[in-house]
């Protein structure tokens, strides 16, 4: 008999410590990245990307100036 009300206590218990009802905390937004511990990867990646870039851009060019040049010369006899 004192076990089933032991757990019967226990088990009241339980439940009314369930029952509490808490302050919701509004959600914070989440950090952004170049803020955390992240950060410097994140922009180690940008500028490897920019620079790559960069460089496809600048033999892009090189190769449309030379196509341009072949393309107005005289033909070959």
């Amino acid at each position: 008999m004192q076990t089933s009300v032991t757990i019967g206590l226990a088990a009241v218990a339980w439940l009314l410590c369930g029952c509490g009802g808490g302050e919701d905390k509004p959600e914070e937004p989440p950090m952004k990245v170049e803020d955390t511990v992240f950060g410097d990867l994140v922009g180690t990646q940008d500028k490897a990307r920019d620079r790559a870039n960069a460089a496809v851009e600048t033999r892009r060019d090189a190769l449309d100036s030379r196509l341009e040049a072949d393309e107005s010369a005289p033909p070959e006899e």
